[in-house]
Formats: structure tokens, sequence, C-alpha cells
């Protein structure tokens, strides 16, 4: 049963319902309190308010202490703090909706906290998160929740009877037990704990990790969980990226490119309604057709507008559908000169520069290049789709290799696609570091989770052979068959799990893989290069 459920049950037979402030009615965008010490004041600085607290509430004999009489005793300002408590505190979304309901109910609804900040700050608060209720703070009254005689003073205050009221919170000492010595019966929630699965907590990325924690709270399918955490927070990041770029560069249109960002674009259309965006229905076969009848292309591409000052939007890696797709529109209108928007750039030796308008969002610089070189199908697989592929044009008409799609990523993106509608009911239009949303990602492709690996492990990936994502063959003697070893171990999408399936250690033999990868695509090239000239 949920939160909300459990306070609507439980406050059927009260009046007045009373809740607590802090990871109750507001959660914090940090896992724990004293990190709002630490990312606001920074590493050092945190300890120097923690003393100063400790010597105010010494002074003060057991009393409760307000941010003034703190501020006393620390050698910098406090009022730093509350800037930075209204930056990172958010309703708590199940109880909100409780709050919600009960008041549609005719409950009479308060807060009573426990904190150093004053009235006016936690009403502030409140009033930010979507609470219109009075409150009662410990520090404008001197005393606490866990010795019961704040609660004491509620009903000394508004006159209620310790029958009429049901205190809601996430501290037993304070809000249970404390509410229990002045008579009141109370509910106790469950604080959010950290279940990141891949996402690291720290100074420079604590913001984005506390919300997808919380997010992550409210959601039981694993598939999903893995949505919010990795997918999300990418696709939001990219598609922030694509349309900072649309607007910096000027261009008229963009065209997603089929398959890998149907779902891409899908979510860049909800989110940014007034671009001019397109679906193109391209692939490396309908191309490599159109390269026989290159009027059956060009009659779709002018009928989708693909020509001009645009630009395609597509994973990556080296360009080559962008400039095929160029050299058509340029049929259409000479004047073309067709960008590229991409997630990634794989190192490709001996592929030109395609226009002076392509951009790589994730895997840009060359060391970036080197390590997206083995991630590429793993990423496809997560954020592509697997629907019909086109592979020829007729009448200016795509035609397709059958006749439904078959995409089994759905719950994938289902997680993902409540992180963005949360993100951006939350946050708004706040930005999220690209480099940073692959982070988790890269986390899990090197060091999955057994369960995990289970759970993904069956997904397939179509490219030159269509194969599951980890193609390790359980119980067959590869000792005996070194070939058929190197030769799943290409065709896997997420090698990380297929060396953990061999009980090999991932990143080291992963890294070998790569290093023997790349120079037999150097030698390649560099022969390739010597025959060119002779």
């Amino acid at each position: 049963m949920s939160d909300k459920d459990r306070i609507l049950n439980a406050a059927e037979k009260y009046d007045v319902i009373t809740f607590d402030v802090f990871d109750t009615l507001i959660i914090r965008d940090v896992m724990k309190p004293v990190d709002v010490y630490r990312f606001c004041y920074g590493a050092i600085g945190r300890y120097f308010r923690s003393a100063a607290e400790i010597i105010a509430r010494h002074r003060k004999k057991g009393q409760e202490v307000s941010l003034d009489d703190i501020g006393k005793f620390c050698i910098f300002s406090c009022k730093r703090e509350i800037e930075f408590e209204k930056r990172i505190c958010r309703a708590n979304p199940d109880i909100h909706s409780a709050y919600a309901r009960l008041k549609e109910q005719g409950k009479q609804i308060f807060a009573i906290s426990d904190m150093y900040h004053d009235n006016e700050t936690i009403s502030a608060l409140l009033k930010n998160a979507g609470y219109d209720i009075p409150v009662m703070v410990s520090s404008e009254y001197g005393c606490n929740k866990g010795s019961g005689r704040l609660f004491e003073l509620f009903l000394e205050k508004y006159g209620f009877s310790a029958s009429q009221v049901l205190h809601i919170g996430d501290n037993m000492e304070a809000d249970v037990k404390g509410a229990e010595k002045a008579g009141i019966n109370a509910l106790h929630i469950n604080r959010h704990e950290n279940i990141l699965e891949y996402t690291k907590y720290g100074r420079s990325d604590y913001e984005l990790a506390a919300f997808i924690n919380h997010g992550l709270h409210s959601i039981e399918d694993p598939a999903e969980r893995i949505g919010y955490e990795i997918i999300g927070p990418m696709v939001m990041s990219f598609c922030r990226w694509v349309h900072d770029k649309y607007k910096q560069e000027k261009y008229d249109r963009l065209f997603f490119l089929a398959r890998d960002m149907h779902f891409i674009y899908d979510i860049y259309k909800s989110l940014y309604k007034n671009d001019d965006v397109h679906y193109l229905r391209v692939s490396r076969k309908s191309l490599a057709s159109a390269r026989n009848a290159p009027d059956t292309i060009c009659e779709y591409l002018k009928r989708e507008g693909c020509f001009g000052n645009a630009a395609v939007v597509d994973t990556g890696w080296v360009g080559v559908a962008q400039t095929e797709i160029e050299g058509y529109a340029k049929m259409i209108d000479p004047s073309t000169d067709l960008g590229g928007l991409y997630l990634g750039k794989k190192l490709a030796f001996g592929i030109k520069k395609h226009s002076k308008k392509s951009y790589a969002c994730l895997y840009s610089n060359i060391y970036e290049q080197i390590s997206c070189e083995i991630k590429v199908s793993f990423l496809e697989t997560l954020i592509g789709s697997n629907e019909k592929q086109v592979i020829a044009y007729e009448k200016g008409l795509p035609v397709y290799d059958r006749a439904e799609d078959r995409d089994h990523t759905d719950r994938l993106k289902n997680g993902a696609r409540k992180f963005v509608s949360d993100w951006t009911a939350l946050k708004g239009g706040k930005k999220i570091d690209p480099k940073q949303s692959k982070k988790a990602f890269e986390k899990m492709f090197y060091f999955p989770k057994e369960r995990h690996m289970e759970m993904l492990g069956e997904l397939h990936y179509e490219d030159v052979k269509d194969t599951k994502i980890n193609s390790h063959k359980e119980d067959y003697p590869y000792w005996k068959h070194p070939g058929e070893w190197l030769s799943d171990l290409g065709y896997s999408a997420w090698k990380g799990a297929f060396f953990r399936s061999s009980g090999l250690l991932g990143p080291f033999f992963l890294f070998c893989y790569f290093i023997l990868g790349n120079a037999r695509l150097c030698i390649s090239n560099i022969i390739r290069a010597l025959k060119n000239k002779i």
C-alpha cells in the first residue's frame, strides 16, 4: 500500500491532520539532511557550520535554536542556507496527493516541524511546494516534538483535544513517540533511503542523483526503474542539447532518423512543441536501394521537406547516413547544407568531416570516441526501436521489410518517460549535463548487476546479425572452442555482461578487446590508403 493510501485510510476518523515538514511534506534533492551543509558550505565549511550549531545548542542548554542563534558562532553567514533550501526543496508527490485529497474532505491540516529555520522560511518553502497550511516551528517555541511539548503547545494554541488529531511523519522518535507523549496518535511513513543502482551521488551531481532516487521509490517494475535511472536522464539531456543547437544554428527543420531516434523523437515533440521536427524513415538498406533509383528517395525527401537549411538527429556514429541524405537533398535544392546532431561519434580512421554543422553530444573528443566504440550497440538497443525497417521507396512512400513493429523495450521506455515527465513538472527547464547523464549508463555497461543481466540479457540487437545483447551461451564449452567465444563476444552488444557471464574481469578484457580491434582498424585503413596511392 502506498503512503497516500495509508494516510487516507488512517485519517478517516480524525478531524485534524498534522504533518512533519522535511522528508514528509517536503523532500530535498539530497540524500541526508547533513548534506545540506556539505553542498551549501563546502567540504570544510560544513564542519564549521556543524560546530556552530553544537555550540549554540550548548549555550541554549537543550532548548531549540534558531538560524540566528547558530549564526552567532559561525565564521560565515548562514543566510545562504535559506536560498539553498529553496532550490533543493520540493513537494513529496505521494504526500502532496494525500494532502490535496484530505483538503477536499474538509480536514483541518497543519504542519509541525523541528527546525532551526523560522516560521516565515518554512511557510515559504511549503508554499513553493504547493502547500497552504499553518506552521508551528520548534525554533520559535524553544521546544521540540521529541519531548512532546511542541505537540502540547499545538493543542493549547488551537484548542483541539488529542483524540481529534493524527500526526504523520518519518521520524520514529520525534514524530511517533513525541506525539504519543502528548496523547496524539501518529502514523509513521518511510524516509526515502538510497536505492540507486548505478548513479553516483556526490558533490557534482547530488541534485540529479537525489531526484532519481526519490522517483525510484514510486516505481515497482525493475525494468521501469532502469529506464528511470539510466535512459531518462540521457534522453532528457540530449533533447535539451538538440534544442539548444537548433536555436543556435538557426536550422529550419530537424529530422530524427529511423529507427534509433523514434523514441527520442516522441520525447522531443512533447518537450518542444514549437520546433519544426520530423521523423525521417531512412535506413542503410533504403539508402543502398536508392543508389540504383535516386529519384525514389528524392521524391520522399521532397515530400518530407528534407532539404535546404536542416539537420538530421541520430545516435551517430560516423555520419555516413547524413552524407548520403545530403547528396540526394542537393538534387532537390543545390543550396542544401545538412547538419548533423548526434549522441556521439566513434573513432573512425579515414572518415572525412561530413559537414561544418555536425556536432556530437555525449562522445565528442578523441578519448570519449575511443571508449564509445564498444558501447554503440548497447546504447542503440536501450534507446532505439525495433519497428519495421524501410528497405526502399515507391512513389515517394517508404516500403517496409515486415508488417508490424516489435519493440521489447517498452517497460524501459515507460520508466524513461516517467523521468522526463517528473523532471519537467518539478524542475521545469533546468538542464541536465550530458556528460553527467551518461555516467550511470557506462557503469551499467561495465559493471552490470546479476539481476539486470537476467532481465535485459534476452533483448535482441538487430544489425548484421539478429542476436541477444548478451550472446554468452550458458554451459557451452568455450575452452574447447575459443573461436566461438570470440565470435559471440563480437556479436554481443553488452560486452560487460558477456565478460561477467564468462567469469572474467570485464573492464580489463574490454580494454584489451578494444585495443586489438582498433589496431586492426588502423592497419586496414593504412592498407586501403596505400592501395589508393598505387
